[in-house]
C-alpha cells in the first residue's frame, strides 16, 4: 500500500494515515500505534469493501447445478439458479411452480403475469390484488365536461407554429392586427387591476422562505378568498389540480375546524401536506382542553380512487379530507355526496390550460344541476399554450371575433411570447434566492411539466437567444407585450362564459407582480 498522508492526525502514542490499496483502489484508514517500541498495525475495513458482496462471474460457462431440494428455475441475469426450496418430489418453489411442465396447482395472475397464484385460491386473490382495477369513485362520468371530443383529434400534419412560420409577411401582420383589435374591443369597458393582499395564515411560511415566490402567492390567494367572505367553515373546499396539497393545507389553517376539502387531481403524488393536515389535528386534539376527550383518532380509508381522511371523532368538530385520483374531466361534482347541502368554493394555483376549461365547464354543469350552489371561484390563470380547442369552454367568444379552430391554435402558440425570453442566469438566480431554496423544491410538478413544454417551444420557435432578429418581425418587448394580450383575451372569454350563464361579480385580477410570477392573473367570482 502507498501512504498518502503520513501526517494526517498525529498523537503522543498514535498516528492516523490515510492509505490507497492497490488492489481495490480504495482509501482506508489506518491506525499506527507504539508501545514499547513495538509497532502494531491496525486497518479500518472501508464499509463499501467490507459490505461488497461478491457477485457470480458472467463469463463462467458452466453454472453450479442445483442442489437437493433446489429450485431448478435458472435466474439468467445472475447466472444460477433459484436459491429457494421445493416441496418433496418437486422441481420448483412455489414462486416458479408455472415453469413446471405437470404443474397444475399456480397460475400466473390474471391482472399481473410478474405474479402467480395458487388456482383453487384464484377468487380470493383477485379480490386483495394489488394489481386489481382501480374502483370508479362515485363522481365519476367519463368525458363530461369535454365540449367537443372530435375536436381533440388531431388531422393536421403540420403544428401550428410551424403554418405561423409560413405565412407570409402580410398574412401575419394581418393576423396579428386582428388579434389586437379583438383584445382592445375585449377590455375597451374593462382594465384588470392590481390586487396584491396577505394574509396572516402565510405569515410563518414567508418568514421560514424570506418572503418565498409561493408564499406571497398563497398568502395574497387567502387574502382574495377572505376578501370576498369564503373562508368560512360551513363552506366545502374544492382544490382543482391540487398536486401535494399545498393551498389546501393553508386553506384549513385560515379557515379552522370543522371544515370540509376536496383535492382533485390525475396523479398520485405524494401528499406531503396531507400527512401534515394529520399531524396537526393530531397535535391538536392531544392538547385540547377538554379533559372527557383525552385522545382524538385519526382514520383513513383508502381505496385507490379516493383517500378520506377524517381529523377528530367528535362529530360536532369533524374535519374531512376527501381526495380524488382522477382527471377533471371526468369529475361530475353533482354526484359526489360529500356536497350536499352545503355552499362550494373552488380554489386553484396555477392551473394549466385546458385544466382550467375542464374546471369552468365542470362547475357550470354543477351549478345547472344544483342551482346556487358555487359560492365564490379563485383560479390562478396559467399555461395557456396547451389550451386546446375541444376543451375550451367558449367558442362561441371566438366566433364572435371569426377566429376559428385554426386561428385558435394559432394564438395559443402565441402566449408563449409573454414568458419566455430573457431570464436571470442561475447564478445570479440562486444568489438572491438563498432562503427560497425549499420553496423551488416544493414547485408543483404540474408547473414544471408546463415549464418543459415552454422550453420546448422556446426553442421549436427560433427565441433562445432574444436579442437575435426575430422571424416575426417583432422585438422582444412587443413579443412580450403582445404574448400576454393573447392569454388575456382567451381569459376574456372565459370570463365572459361564466357570466353567461349566470355567475355574478366574475372579473380578472393581477394577484401578485411578475416579479414573483410571470403568470399573475387570476380569475375570481363572487357568486353570492
Amino acid at each position: 500500500m502507498d501512504v498518502e498522508n503520513q501526517t494526517a492526525i498525529t498523537n503522543k502514542k498514535k498516528t492516523v494515515v490515510q492509505v490507497i490499496d492497490e488492489k481495490t483502489n480504495l482509501k482506508t484508514s489506518v491506525e499506527i500505534t507504539d508501545e514499547n517500541d513495538n509497532k502494531k498495525v491496525l486497518y479500518k475495513v472501508n464499509k463499501k469493501q467490507k459490505n461488497k458482496k461478491k457477485r457470480p462471474n458472467d463469463d463462467s460457462e458452466q453454472p453450479q447445478q442445483p442442489g437437493p431440494n433446489q429450485c431448478h428455475y435458472f435466474v439468467k441475469r445472475k447466472n444460477r439458479y433459484c436459491h429457494l426450496r421445493t416441496k418433496k418430489g418437486k422441481l420448483y418453489c412455489g414462486e416458479h411452480a408455472v415453469f413446471d411442465p405437470e404443474n397444475e396447482e399456480r397460475i400466473p395472475c390474471p391482472y399481473d403475469n410478474a405474479h402467480t397464484v395458487v388456482k383453487k385460491d384464484l377468487e380470493k386473490h383477485l379480490e386483495r390484488c394489488n394489481s386489481r382495477p382501480k374502483p370508479k369513485d362515485e363522481c365519476y362520468v367519463e368525458n363530461c365536461n369535454i365540449r367537443d371530443i372530435a375536436a381533440l383529434e388531431k388531422t393536421k400534419e403540420k403544428t401550428p407554429r410551424e403554418e405561423l412560420k409560413e405565412m407570409s409577411k402580410e398574412d401575419f401582420n394581418k393576423f396579428v392586427e386582428k388579434i389586437l383589435h379583438s383584445y382592445e374591443d375585449a377590455f375597451k369597458d374593462y382594465e384588470i387591476p392590481t390586487e396584491i393582499l396577505d394574509h396572516e395564515a402565510l405569515n410563518e411560511r414567508k418568514i421560514e422562505t424570506h418572503g418565498g415566490k409561493h408564499a406571497i402567492q398563497q398568502a395574497s390567494i387567502l387574502g382574495h378568498l377572505d376578501k370576498i367572505n369564503s373562508l368560512k367553515k360551513e363552506d366545502v373546499y374544492v382544490e382543482f389540480g391540487a398536486g401535494k396539497g399545498e393551498l389546501t393545507y393553508y386553506v384549513r389553517k385560515a379557515v379552522g375546524d370543522p371544515s370540509t376539502y376536496v383535492l382533485v387531481d390525475r396523479r398520485n403524488f405524494r401528499m406531503k401536506f396531507d400527512r401534515e393536515n394529520k399531524k396537526k389535528k393530531k397535535t391538536e386534539d392531544t392538547t385540547t382542553d377538554n379533559e372527557e376527550s383525552l385522545v382524538a383518532t385519526t382514520t383513513t380509508t383508502n381505496n385507490e380512487t379516493s383517500i378520506d381522511t377524517i381529523a377528530t371523532n367528535d362529530e360536532k368538530s369533524l374535519t374531512i379530507q376527501k381526495r380524488l385520483f382522477m382527471d377533471i374531466k371526468d369529475l361530475c361534482l353533482a354526484k359526489l355526496s360529500l356536497l350536499q347541502g352545503k355552499k362550494l368554493v373552488a380554489v386553484s394555483k396555477h392551473l394549466c390550460g385546458c385544466a382550467t376549461d375542464l374546471t369552468l365547464k365542470c362547475l357550470v354543469n354543477y351549478t345547472e344541476a344544483v342551482p346556487n350552489s358555487v359560492k365564490s371561484i379563485f383560479i390562478a390563470l396559467c399555461c395557456h399554450q396547451i389550451c386546446k380547442y375541444g376543451m375550451y369552454c367558449n367558442p362561441e367568444y371566438l366566433t364572435h371575433y371569426g377566429f376559428n379552430q385554426e386561428d385558435f391554435e394559432k394564438i395559443c402558440v402565441l402566449t408563449t411570447w409573454a414568458i419566455c425570453g430573457r431570464r436571470e442566469s442561475k447564478s445570479s438566480e440562486k444568489n438572491n434566492c438563498d432562503g427560497d431554496n425549499k420553496e423551488v423544491e416544493d414547485e408543483e410538478e404540474d408547473e414544471e411539466e408546463a415549464k418543459d413544454e415552454l422550453k420546448k417551444s422556446e426553442l421549436e420557435d427560433g427565441n433562445e437567444n432574444p436579442d437575435e432578429p426575430h422571424w416575426s418581425g417583432m422585438s422582444f418587448e412587443e413579443r412580450t407585450v403582445f404574448g400576454r394580450k393573447c392569454k388575456r383575451f382567451l381569459d376574456m372569454g372565459r370570463v365572459q362564459y361564466l357570466r353567461r350563464h349566470g355567475y355574478k361579480k366574475v372579473r380578472l385580477v393581477h394577484y401578485v407582480t411578475q416579479n414573483y410570477s410571470l403568470e399573475n392573473c387570476a380569475l375570481v367570482v363572487n357568486n353570492m
